[in-house]
């Protein structure tokens, strides 16, 4: 069926149930206005049984008029005192024939009004059926039917209808609290925990707003609530008593259990913009939370426009892929011993039309959390082993270290896929390094486990990048394939004045020798630190000291101009 035609077909469907929304939430203002009038319209149609002539007249079927409106209107207990009064109305003080004066025998009113309040209260009581059902209909559009919490058009109705409706005075915010570790609850306790979760945190925030406000549920693992103060100070003193609420241990069948809530909020003197703005921009100062590994983020201006201008680079992302405007560039390793360029590290561009060049640091860790990583890291993968090839082919025998995600070692047929580009451009297995950020590896941690020993036991090097600004991996390192891992600039970089960190690499290097393990120094950029690392006996380095990343050309000509090595 054409999509116009469906269309068309639900309109008349929504605007009928618009009418009968506003029907229920205007019906008790009707009945105030409605029983005087049905009073008048019952005297009106007495009269004009009486002026026609009287009961023989058959006009008296009027009276149905006023007393199926009163049913309607009044429901069960009104339609049947009007039916009752309909039938007195036309009872024994009527004559059957004005003219003549002949009155009616008791029976013969008795039996009418009868009817009367039996129709009255027949249309009442449908009438109070109808109701019943717009009412349920009212709470189902504004209640979640698992939890019973009002949801998010509940929510938007607690704004002030207009900016005159609220006090100059106070302060609002809008508030919301995300439950993060949902999939791990689920897993655990099963689908109901969700639920489960969501009640009791909406029922302890309660607890803390009391009458002030309500808790709404605006979505699966969403609460929001709409708070009130007298400044900003006591907005943000409130959100901080509603975030350590948050953080308590929930309970599930009497054993606590630990659900990670996150916050995002924000706040505004006037209402001038739709209530829908106001939840999206909460929610966006949620996603900061959720970025910056914080608790709690308060909504600012610049985090729309980061977050707009994350999702326009990932939109842009595919393409660029395919128009070619991701590069990449090769960093060179030194061993330190000898001076030695033993390797490279290939390091991806993009090359906008109109932005120019684009660091990694911007899209790669938006890319991370999508299914376009996996086109990167192909793209990355075929280019650098390509390159590599056409090196060899120049007498340049380097290995090529290429940077890969933990969502790339979960994704099925991935290490399938890595062998395939290496026989593709015939080159042997020990010559590529694949880097996995130590902190990544945190996530999943034995699937990706599985899928480093798959690649170490094809021979492809494996290798953990920012090493030491993780805290969990040294309990898992005996039971990782890695044969070299790098030093994290952060503490290469204050060698060799700042203490700490000297002990830290110290320490790295250390562990990875007994562990049988090299290691590499990452951002070395000074002649000292160069001399420092070479003395504490680490294998090799890189930085900005010993040589920027190049272009493939221009590193293929300084390669064969130092003789492949670096003099410091």
């Amino acid at each position: 069926m054409d999509k116009g035609v469906r269309f068309h077909r639900r309109v008349p469907v929504m605007q009928t149930a618009r009418f009968f929304e506003w029907l229920g939430s205007n019906l008790p203002r009707m009945q105030r206005i409605m029983v005087p009038l049905l009073l008048f319209c019952v005297g009106g149609v007495t009269l004009f049984v009486y002026w026609t002539g009287g009961i023989k007249f058959v006009f008296s079927h009027s009276m149905y008029i006023p007393v199926l409106l009163a049913g309607f209107l009044l429901g069960m207990r009104g339609g049947a005192v009007f039916g009752l009064l309909g039938g007195l109305a036309l009872g024994p003080l009527m004559p059957i024939d004005v003219s003549t004066g002949e009155m009616q025998s008791t029976l013969n009113w008795l039996y009418r009004g009868g009817f009367f309040v039996l129709i009255g209260f027949l249309s009442g009581a449908a009438s109070d059926s109808v109701q019943s059902y717009l009412r349920h209909l009212h709470w189902a559009a504004r209640h979640d039917p698992a939890t019973g919490l009002p949801n998010r058009i509940a929510l938007f109705e607690t704004f002030p209808a207009s900016p005159a409706d609220r006090e100059r005075s106070k302060v609002s915010a809008l508030a919301v609290f995300s439950i993060e570790n949902r999939t791990e609850l689920k897993s655990a306790f099963g689908l109901a925990v969700l639920e489960m979760a969501v009640g009791q945190l909406a029922q302890r925030l309660q607890e803390i707003v009391m009458d002030e406000a309500r808790i709404h549920r605006v979505d699966t693992e969403l609460l929001a609530v709409l708070l009130t103060g007298t400044d900003s100070g006591d907005i943000i003193e409130r959100v901080e008593e509603l975030r350590a609420c948050a953080q308590a241990p929930l309970m599930l069948e009497s054993i606590p259990i630990h659900v990670d809530v996150r916050l995002g909020y924000v706040t505004f003197d006037a209402l001038l913009q739709k209530p829908e703005t106001y939840l999206q921009e909460a929610e966006a100062a949620l996603i900061e939370a959720r970025d910056k590994v914080r608790d709690c983020a308060s909504y600012s201006a610049s985090i729309s426009a980061v977050t707009r201008e994350n999702l326009r680079l990932l939109g842009e992302l595919k393409d660029a892929i395919r128009d070619g405007q991701l590069s990449l560039e090769y960093q060179p390793k030194m061993v330190l011993n000898t001076g030695k360029v033993d390797g490279v590290e290939a390091l991806i561009r993009w090359n906008h039309p109109q932005r120019g060049v684009i660091p990694p640091e911007i899209f790669i860790p938006r890319a991370e959390q999508s299914t376009l990583i996996n086109l990167i890291t192909r793209f990355a993968l075929d280019e650098a082993l390509r390159q590599m090839a056409r090196w060899r082919r120049q007498g340049i025998e380097v290995s090529m270290a290429v940077n890969i995600s933990t969502r790339n070692l979960l994704q099925p047929g991935f290490v399938d896929q890595v062998l395939r580009l290496l026989d593709q451009h015939g080159l042997e297995r020990h010559l590529l390094e694949l880097e996995v950020t130590e902190t990544a590896l945190m996530v999943e941690m034995e699937r990706a486990i599985a899928g480093l020993i798959r690649l170490s036991e094809t021979k492809v090097i494996v290798s953990i990048d920012d090493f030491g600004t993780g805290y969990s991996s040294l309990q898992y390192l005996h039971r990782l394939p890695v044969s070299l891992i790098k030093i994290d600039q952060s503490f290469v970089r204050k060698l060799p004045g700042d203490t700490g960190a000297m002990h830290i690499v110290e320490a790295a290097i250390t562990l990875a020798r007994k562990q049988g393990i090299q290691t590499l120094a990452e951002g070395v950029e000074n002649r000292e630190a160069c001399r420092f690392l070479r003395g504490m006996g680490c294998d090799q380095a890189q930085g900005y000291f010993l040589c920027r990343p190049l272009a493939a050309d221009t590193f293929a000509a300084w390669y064969k101009e130092n003789g492949g090595h670096i003099h410091v």
